[in-house]
């Protein structure tokens, strides 16, 4: 709370929670006989007076809380964005990379996001040609993707780390065919965020004003974390204002001042 108090006093206007186990929030506390959560963080940097924006960072599928849900569903200023790194859409991939979840699991939780935070923006990440998946492990990944109708997908080609257990695997999958898979995965993305980008058309988004694009347009984010451009100028600069989409370029948003 104290950290956030700060930064909104230095004039910023969204504040990102961010941890490598940021759903994990909480579990060192509780030794100490501290019952709190990831909820319980946000509910602090909300209650921060003045705090205009907070969003979370990226969560393991597992650990969104169905509170933080029905609190994102409830509270305008907690963004509908989340990120929920999915690796692999192959149950058999997602074994061997030890992950806690099975594509049913993530299933059921895309489900309940949704059925509670109707348009919220699911983004990922998903690493291709991990050691043993074969072209048809990739399809199923291409297939499961589609179906959860990501926002945004970041796309990693496997690499070996040396001292993992993964580089010591058998069936090391070659440099060209993840070069390959990628490309292939990317084309699914793009159709997926001009999906999004389409629901969008015809919205009230609230955008947070970063910099100029040119001398007569501004660009910044709107809560589900998809780019608007808009007619204006540098003044518009670290501002929060509605404004109404009016059409897609590329891979932004186009929009006017509400």
């Amino acid at each position: 709370r104290e950290e956030v108090g700060k930064l909104v006093a230095a004039g910023y206007k969204e504040v990102v929670l961010i941890g490598i186990h940021l759903g994990c929030y909480g579990k060192e506390l509780a030794k100490e006989g501290k019952h709190v959560t990831l909820y319980d963080a946000v509910k602090a940097a909300l209650s921060v007076e003045g705090v205009q924006r907070v969003r979370l960072g990226s969560l393991e599928s597992v650990e969104v809380e169905p509170r933080m849900l029905q609190l994102m569903a409830e509270e305008p200023r907690l963004q509908r964005h989340l990120h929920l790194p999915l690796q692999s859409g192959c149950d058999k991939i997602l074994r061997a990379m030890h992950r806690p979840y099975d594509t049913k699991r993530f299933t059921e939780l895309v489900n309940e996001i949704r059925a509670q935070v109707p348009d919220v923006a699911i983004t990922t990440d998903v690493i291709v040609g991990f050691p043993g998946e074969t072209e048809e492990d990739f399809a199923t990944t291409l297939e499961f993707a589609k179906k959860c109708g990501f926002a945004k997908m970041h796309i990693f080609p496997y690499s070996k780390r040396k001292g993992t257990p993964a580089a010591e695997m058998p069936e090391q999958v070659d440099e060209a065919v993840k070069s390959e898979r990628a490309a292939r995965l990317a084309k699914v993305d793009e159709e997926l965020h001009q999906q999004m980008l389409q629901s969008t058309v015809g919205k009230v988004e609230e955008v947070l004003f970063e910099q100029p694009v040119d001398d007569e347009h501004m660009e910044g984010l709107c809560g589900p974390y998809l780019r608007v451009v808009v007619p204006g100028t540098a003044e518009l600069a670290n501002t929060i204002v509605k404004v109404k989409i009016t059409g897609i370029k590329e891979d932004f948003l186009l929009g006017e001042l509400n």
